[in-house]
């Protein structure tokens, strides 16, 4: 056996040794040796001797279509066989490349390394303190926690951090997704600032994280026209209970830029129909939100609720129509939206992006279309930072006139 060959089994047997040390349990040792035999015989039939994190992503691509840096697809959550190949290939290259799998379970208690417990833990306090949503909350703890963990294992305490430790480290992460990789450059400049406001690094030298491009929001290919809409809806049989379900989801999202999450989240009680207004408190950022109700959506609404929803103690409005008529997942809506955008007979691209999600696209389009200031934009789609939503500024202008849409009564 080739010596190169070899040392990709010794890789994963030291990986999986780590692991089994570190105390991940049986199943999910199990679960990664099985993807990494996986990939160590593509490997042998490419005639690739060595274990890398362009193996890994030649892997996901060749196999599943899909990349390593990837936690969804289309807007909808991977499915569990596939979040366990991501997984177990991210582990296996965290460990060649810095000798350590971190182990953390959703809403596990992160245990810091003892040089870094205390800042740490009141960095995340911050956060907590000026009132992020927990899950970004969660985001900002489990990005510092990768990179303390980082230089822990290189035997780095704060006062020792230099550039090169913070370029080592992001060389790490070359298998993650420029977006994640956005994410994660964030955290650690606000991390390092952090550290030299409270006197743990003799010098700021968050000026030395790598900048990192990346221009994925507002792309035109998340936008679309008045007939492509208007003929998704006109798909859409509103004769039948799904049908009025779906027309209703479809037009609050089109008309309303509401995050799939709120819309599923909706309750009778967020309509305040004397006053024509949706009132609600975001899944994403716990913000209040109130935007104008339209005739047309209000309609759609009391149609499926009073002739269309089954009978259920959910609370939320749209509901599986299927026992134990439960609250909708995000999955079952990607699934619903390709139904009518396959059954349209619309001729889309290829590349298009599907979802939800890319009707709040369209909506920040036409909305810039109509020279609506930008600030105005991130408020009606319920940014914490207006400006966020100048990232829709990216969208060439002339482009974008081709996209621009009338709010309009789908009736």
């Amino acid at each position: 056996m080739n010596s190169k060959c070899v040392e990709f089994l010794e890789l994963m047997q030291a990986a999986r040794n780590h692991m089994e040390e570190q105390g991940f349990t049986y199943t999910s040792v199990t679960c990664c040796m099985r993807t990494w035999r996986s990939v160590y015989n593509f490997a042998i039939s490419k005639g690739i001797e060595h274990y890398s994190a362009e193996l890994a992503e030649q892997y996901m691509l060749e196999k599943y279509q899909i990349s390593i840096g990837e936690n969804c697809i289309n807007e909808s959550r991977l499915s569990p066989y596939l979040t366990q190949r991501v997984r177990a290939l991210r582990a296996l290259t965290d460990f060649k490349l810095h000798g350590f799998v971190p182990k953390l379970k959703p809403g596990e208690v992160v245990e810091w390394p003892e040089a870094y417990r205390d800042v740490s833990e009141k960095f995340v306090h911050e956060y907590e303190a000026n009132g992020y949503a927990k899950s970004t909350c969660r985001a900002h703890e489990l990005n510092l926690y990768r990179f303390v963990c980082f230089l822990d294992s290189k035997g780095v305490e704060p006062s020792m951090i230099e550039a090169n430790h913070i370029y080592d480290y992001f060389k790490t992460l070359s298998h993650f997704s420029r977006s994640h990789l956005v994410n994660l450059r964030f955290t650690t400049i606000h991390a390092l600032q952090y550290f030299y406001e409270k006197g743990l690094c003799p010098k700021d030298i968050s000026t030395y994280v790598p900048k990192i491009y990346y221009y994925a929001k507002a792309k035109l290919d998340k936008t679309w026209s008045e007939d492509e809409i208007s003929q998704m809806l006109s798909a859409i049989d509103r004769s039948n209970p799904l049908g009025k379900r779906d027309y209703a989801i479809m037009a609050i999202a089109a008309n309303l830029g509401l995050r799939t999450g709120d819309i599923l989240c909706l309750k009778i009680d967020d309509f305040d129909w004397k006053a024509g207004v949706l009132n609600i408190i975001q899944q994403k950022t716990g913000e209040p939100l109130s935007l104008p109700l339209s005739e047309q959506i209000g309609k759609a609404v009391i149609d499926y609720w009073m002739n269309g929803r089954p009978d259920t103690i959910a609370s939320e409005i749209f509901v599986q129509h299927t026992l134990p008529y439960q609250k909708l997942s995000q999955g079952i809506v990607y699934h619903m939206f390709n139904k009518y955008y396959g059954s349209s007979g619309f001729q889309f691209p290829s590349g298009r992006k599907h979802g939800l999600h890319s009707f709040r696209h369209s909506l920040a389009s036409r909305l810039l279309e109509k020279d609506t200031p930008v600030n105005v934009i991130g408020n009606i789609l319920g940014h914490v930072d207006s400006n966020s939503a100048s990232s829709y500024l990216r969208i060439d202008i002339e482009q974008l006139r081709k996209c621009a849409l009338e709010v309009q009564d789908y009736e």
